[in-house]
């Protein structure tokens, strides 16, 4: 294969791509299609196949009806940045696997596989410009088209032509490849595209500190070169992912900061060489500028973490809709399969994957600073097994992770989120103590009957007393001296980069705020043991969890129940939950509208049901509007919200209670029945 088919490139880079294009064919080559399995190998590598207006056109559409309300331009801007992250993160992985395979260090060599790729995992053919320029430094450009780009033909197959570049993961693919192939940080922008009737899909690459210099470049040659004619692609938007745009926004900010520094404390040796008598004056400023600095970095970090819980709060309350849609339907279609259906197996791992979706929406909340502190009995092998496999892709890939619980786990009584936090931070702690190198770590669950003695301290208020549940975390690493670990869980305390030394510290606070202790066993080059000790939770009777989720089968009821949601789906299920208990169902698709309704059949309305956050009028304001037309009024507020919103108590008055989403059919069928069958208040 003497012919460069699969890349156009300036004839001095021929040779390289050539040696790329046929290393990359033999890759290709190697293909296995087991249809039953559902794989796709090549070259050992497991591939999928995914249709290319899915990853497009459709993307953006799904996004646009996620965020109508947020508008079309903000639903694009969502969906350009989740692809060009995606493709990004793609492209840097695809280019290791390559690397190491090809056993090439010259970044061009290990550029040129990637355009090569590219052909034959059907993303676009590239055509690479002559006055490209790939050199490792700031100096970087490249210049290049994809014809064909996938991208690029969903959208011209789906709709006519549209305003803005449409070839989103073509920009993160590439840029990925070529950002591990340099060692660089780079980023791509699309100037020119076929879908908005360009001649070309045209991209510039550069570091993301001159992108932008790169396209005013290559627009103002571009507007030179076809004075002549009318080029469509001048007036183009050009879009650089947010994600560049913010990390030199931190850069620049960053650098003012020091220079300002470094300003001040020049100014301040100038004075204090000048006036010595000045210099418990000058002292006193130093310190009230530093107190300042240290003001402000607070209050930036507060502003991202209420800008993280807001985004927290409203995706959380999207997806808590969708899942009462997911649980409700699948608690349905259980009650109507026959006991002996195979399916009924299939609906219940749907049910159980639904509820561990809600319970990762929680673990979110509580990162943000959103969530509710929720105490209950926890099954700790339980939950160590469920984190480890979220864990998996954060841990050194080269350790060996042994699992050794007790089964049934210990009980303990305590917040679930709280404890996961407890059992990530160790076990990432475990893994960063391996580095790089292969090793072991072990992790156990079970009852002692007394704690632990011997060498090692304690880090706790109180060691449980009597017999208590253990987490053990254990690794093969470097270990620590006594002076590291006597100091491992104070605040801000590390041996890792800058930014890290929260962890251990969070670690001691929720072990102690549940009653128990830490011992940690360690020494240099023996590894580093930590055993997690905890009360154990009185023993009862574990409820039925399956009957608590799955159905909603009960004595019939009778009555009429107003109920209001803005989301379709929920009110779908909910009506047909509350129709199978016997009741007569009214539906609003907002609170202006759950007003209007009751207004017309309020003295045959038994309950209402009334979701929080509605278009027009909210819940609580659809509510006082009810007890203005009739006071007597009985109503249950739902959210999907797990902060602020749906705790506050100015919701409460008037309330016979709140049930939180997602809930499950058995949940909204018994609330409903018990308030049914309370007599009204006099």
């Amino acid at each position: 294969m003497r012919d460069l088919r699969t890349v156009s490139v300036p004839a001095p880079l021929s040779e390289i791509f050539l040696r790329a294009q046929s290393y990359v064919a033999r890759y290709f080559s190697d293909r296995v299609e087991d249809p039953g399995q559902g794989s796709i190998t090549i070259a050992g590598e497991r591939y999928i196949l995914v249709r290319a207006a899915s990853m497009s056109v459709e993307f953006f559409e799904l996004v646009a009806s996620l965020y109508r309300e947020k508008g079309v331009e903000a639903a694009h801007l969502v969906a350009k940045n989740l692809l060009f992250d995606v493709a990004h993160a793609i492209g840097k992985a695809d280019a290791r696997v390559f690397h190491e395979r090809m056993g090439v260090t010259d970044p061009v060599e290990r550029l040129s596989a990637g355009p090569v790729h590219f052909a034959f995992a059907g993303w676009a053919s590239v055509l690479i410009h002559p006055e490209s320029r790939p050199d490792p430094s700031e100096d970087y450009y490249l210049l290049y088209d994809h014809p064909y780009s996938f991208e690029a033909d969903a959208w011209l197959k789906r709709a006519s032509l549209v305003s803005f570049p449409v070839c989103v993961m073509n920009c993160g693919y590439s840029s990925g490849w070529c950002e591990d192939s340099f060692g660089l940080s780079l980023v791509a922008a699309e100037v020119e595209c076929r879908a908005m009737g360009d001649d070309h899909c045209r991209f510039v690459m550069a570091p993301p500190s001159r992108i932008e210099q790169r396209v005013t470049e290559y627009r103002a040659g571009a507007r030179s070169d076809r004075k002549r004619s009318p080029w469509r692609g001048t007036r183009a938007v050009i879009d650089v992912p947010e994600f560049f745009q913010r990390k030199r926004m931190e850069d620049a900010l960053k650098a003012s900061y020091e220079d300002l520094e470094r300003r001040v404390e020049e100014r301040t040796a100038e004075i204090v060489r000048a006036n010595a008598a000045l210099k418990e004056e000058m002292a006193k400023r130093q310190r009230e500028a530093e107190e300042r600095r240290l003001l402000e970095a607070q209050l930036l970090e507060t502003q991202k973490l209420e800008s993280l819980g807001v985004l927290a709060g409203g995706i959380a309350h999207d997806f808590n809709n969708l899942l009462v849609g997911v649980l409700g339907n699948a608690g349905l279609a259980l009650e109507e399969l026959p006991s002996d259906s195979p399916a009924r197996d299939y609906v219940k791992d749907i049910e159980i994957g639904a509820w561990r979706a809600a319970d990762l929406v929680r673990q979110m909340l509580a990162y943000a600073g959103k969530g509710r502190l929720v105490i209950e009995r926890v099954d700790l092998s339980r939950l160590v097994r469920e984190m480890l496999h979220l864990l998996m892709a954060s841990i050194n890939k080269k350790a060996v992770l042994d699992f050794v619980p007790t089964e049934p786990g210990p009980s303990v009584e305590g917040d679930a989120t709280q404890l996961r936090q407890v059992v990530m931070n160790l076990i990432i702690n475990a893994s960063d103590a391996l580095g790089d190198a292969s090793g072991t770590i072990v992790v156990r669950t079970g009852v002692l009957d007394r704690p632990p003695e011997g060498e090692g301290a304690y880090f706790g208020a109180t060691t449980p007393a009597g017999a208590c549940a253990f987490l053990l975390v254990s690794d093969s690493g470097g270990g620590m001296d006594s002076a590291t670990r006597d100091r491992m869980f104070e605040p801000f305390f590390t041996t890792k980069f800058t930014g890290r030394g929260l962890g251990l510290a969070a670690v001691q606070g929720i072990v102690r705020s549940h009653g128990g202790a830490i011992k940690v066993t360690s020494a240099p080059g023996k590894g580093t043991t930590v055993h997690v000790l905890l009360p154990l939770a009185p023993s009862v009777a574990a409820p039925d969890m399956d009957r608590a989720r799955s159905t909603a089968r009960g004595p019939r009821s009778e009555g009429i129940v107003l109920l209001a949601d803005d989301e379709p789906l929920v009110r779908n299920v909910a009506q047909r939950v509350l129709e199978s208990m016997g009741l007569t169902v009214l539906l609003a698709a907002d609170g202006a509208e759950a007003v209007a309704v009751f207004e017309r059949h309020h003295a045959d309305i038994d309950l209402a049901v009334l979701d929080l956050t509605m278009p027009r009028m909210d819940g609580v304001e659809a509510f006082r509007a009810m007890q203005q037309i009739a006071p007597g009024v009985r109503a249950v507020l739902t959210s999907g919200f797990t902060g602020e919103e749906a705790d506050s108590d100015s919701w409460r008055t008037g309330f016979l209670g709140f049930l939180r989403k997602p809930y499950a059919p058995r949940e909204l069928a018994d609330r409903v029945r018990d308030l049914l069958a309370k007599p009204p208040s006099p």
